[in-house]
Order: structure tokens, then C-alpha cells, then sequence
């Protein structure tokens, strides 16, 4: 008899299955459809408007010319690369957050953040003179690694204990802050006002070999993720049951949070640094279809790209011709988000 609740899917020949509620099932067909939806708005969207058959006919290769070059060329880029970075984001905090097992975690309130717009600012400051602007993404990739691994270090003490870890993240990116805001003050003016629109993130001038590079680091990172499901699962539970079963904590936690920082660090290399995406789409997924990762991964990295679109969509055409950095709306949401969920936690 077939369940009703539950979905079964198998793959015979490679030996692999996997079980998925229909209503999780039925809210990821939901939310796809939701951004594939405003994909051809966004796409549509901007100094000149193009109607929804032209967007249409174009992405099937049928549209004029110039309804092509504005949506291939400039708009397609800038979207896909929201996409990527609000599914970078929003996995990176789903990580931390069953892990540490607690709704504030993410990757901004930890650090890891905080290292990758430190190290970008640096290379603004002192290398863009020099060296191309192409190293920059590799500048705020370093820093975020190297945010997780001072993390790490400062909070071992007979291994890495969920509560120490964040209030640790909490002081570092107390301390990285400081050390990104004193270098913008003591740079020249042009300097100064580069960094800040990065550090305040931004999709402006998406290209897509930038497309293409966070799209090949995740190809390969998701794959990873998928591996390392139970092992999360476990971690989101308690520690006693995850060594119970034979799980090597410490070794978890340190693959799980280094993949953290790599989905964070990509998302942030390229998108600047976007506030609170890794913090709300989480925990709107875990609302929508529970605690089990399984489910609760695919749903929060369709969250976090229609966060990251959407933002951007209203950032770029309902105050045009200013075009209003994306992380300004992840914040105005973002910062009161993370108010209710501590004071409902201190309830």
C-alpha cells in the first residue's frame, strides 16, 4: 500500500533511494515555480521595461536582437548570479545552524562573513592599484577560510563545543569588523567608496565568468553536502547519539563547518557581503517542511535565491535610476528577523 504522506524514489541500477514528504515535495515545486517566475520579471525589469511574451520568446532564442543583447548580456548574468549566491548563503547557514544547534547561526554572525569583506577590503586598499580585479573574489575567498580556521583554534578547548564556537563567531566578527572599518577610514575617498558598496553587496556588473565560477565550486561542493546529510542530521540532534552511533564528532564538525565557509566564502567573493540571507532562509525552510535536512536543504537554497533575486529586483528598478545595493534589503529584513528570533528564544 502506498503512503500517502511520504514519497519513494529509487534508482535500482546504482543501488541508491531516498524518502521525501509530498508536501516537501509539493512546496519545492511551488517554490521553483515562484523563481522561475521572477526570473523573467527581473529579467524584463529595468531601464527599458520588456514585455513578459518578449522575455519569453528570447529565452528560447526568438526574440529581437536588442531584447537578446539586454537580457543575455546584461540582465541573465546578474540574475543567475543572485541564484547562486542566495543558494551559497543560505546552505551556508543551514550548516552552522544544525550544527551549532541554534537558529542564529549563519555565517555572518560568526565570522566567517566578516573575514571574506576584511580580506576584500585589504586587496581594495592595498593591491588594486597592482594586481587585477579578478583576484579580488580570491582575496575574500582566503579571508572567509581563514576566518573559520581562527574560529576553530580559539574555540578548541578538548574539542569544539556548539555554544563556544558562536560566541566566539560573535566576538571575531566583532574584531574583523573593526579591523575592515579602520582600513576604509585611513584609504583615499575613490578607495573608501569601492569598498563600502562591496561590503555592502551588491550584484552590479555581473559578468559571467563570475557566473561560471561559483556555479563550478558549488557543482562540486553540493555533492559534498549530500554525502555529509546524516552526519548533519546527527550533529542537529545531540552529540550523545552522534557518537552512540559510531559518528567521529570532532571530525564532523570540522568538515561540516569548512564546507560552511567554503559555500559562505564563494557566495560572499562574488556577491559582497549580503546580510542575513544565511540567517532567514533556514529558518523559513525549517517552518515549511521540519528539521530533517534532507528536506530542509533543497527548500532553504530556494529560499535564499528568491531572497537574493527579489532584493535585488527592487534594489535596481524601484529607485531607478540609483541602484540600491542588494544587501540594504537583506538587512531592513534581516535585522529585525534576527530580533524576533532572540527574544522568542529568551521567552
Amino acid at each position: 500500500m502506498k503512503s500517502r504522506t511520504y514519497q519513494t524514489f529509487r534508482a535500482n541500477r546504482m543501488k541508491f533511494s531516498f524518502i521525501a514528504e509530498r508536501k516537501a515535495l509539493f512546496i519545492m515545486a511551488l517554490l521553483n515555480v515562484m523563481l522561475v517566475g521572477l526570473v523573467i520579471v527581473s529579467l524584463g525589469s529595468g531601464s527599458i521595461d520588456i514585455p513578459f511574451q518578449e522575455v519569453v520568446a528570447a529565452l528560447f532564442g526568438f526574440g529581437s536582437d536588442s531584447h537578446q543583447l539586454t537580457i543575455f548580456t546584461i540582465r541573465m548574468p546578474r540574475v543567475l548570479l543572485g541564484i547562486l549566491v542566495g543558494v551559497g548563503l543560505a546552505l551556508s547557514g543551514a550548516i552552522l545552524q544544525g550544527m551549532i544547534r541554534n537558529p542564529l547561526a549563519a555565517p555572518d554572525i560568526i565570522g566567517v562573513t566578516s573575514g571574506a569583506t576584511l580580506f576584500a577590503v585589504l586587496y581594495i586598499s592595498v593591491f588594486s592599484a597592482t594586481l587585477s580585479i579578478q583576484f579580488l573574489p580570491l582575496f575574500a575567498f582566503a579571508g572567509a577560510l581563514l576566518a573559520v580556521v581562527l574560529l576553530y583554534l580559539l574555540a578548541w578547548k578538548d574539542g569544539v563545543s556548539p555554544i563556544r564556537l558562536i560566541l566566539v563567531g560573535i566576538g571575531l566578527t566583532a574584531l574583523l569588523g573593526a579591523g575592515r572599518t579602520f582600513m576604509v577610514i585611513f584609504s583615499p575617498i575613490w578607495q573608501s567608496s569601492q569598498a563600502y558598496t562591496w561590503t555592502t553587496g551588491s550584484l552590479h556588473a555581473s559578468q559571467w565568468m563570475e557566473v561560471q565560477i561559483i556555479a563550478g565550486w558549488l557543482v562540486v561542493l553540493i555533492p559534498l553536502l549530500i554525502l555529509m546529510v546524516r552526519a548533519l542530521n546527527l550533529q542537529a540532534v545531540s552529540e550523545e547519539i552522534t557518537i552512540g552511533l559510531g559518528g567521529r564528532l570532532q571530525w564532523q564538525r570540522a568538515g561540516l563547518i569548512a564546507l560552511a565557509a567554503c559555500f559562505a566564502g564563494i557566495a560572499v567573493a562574488f556577491g559582497g557581503g549580503i546580510g542575513f540571507v544565511g540567517l532567514m532562509a533556514p529558518h523559513m525552510a525549517r517552518k515549511l517542511v521540519g528539521s530533517s535536512f534532507g528536506q530542509l536543504l533543497p527548500v532553504a537554497a530556494l529560499l535564499g535565491a528568491l531572497i537574493v533575486v527579489l532584493a535585488d529586483w527592487i534594489g535596481r528598478t524601484w529607485f531607478a535610476p540609483t541602484d540600491i545595493p542588494v544587501g540594504v534589503f537583506t538587512a531592513m529584513i534581516g535585522a529585525p528577523f534576527f530580533i524576533y528570533l532572540f527574544v522568542r528564544m529568551k521567552k
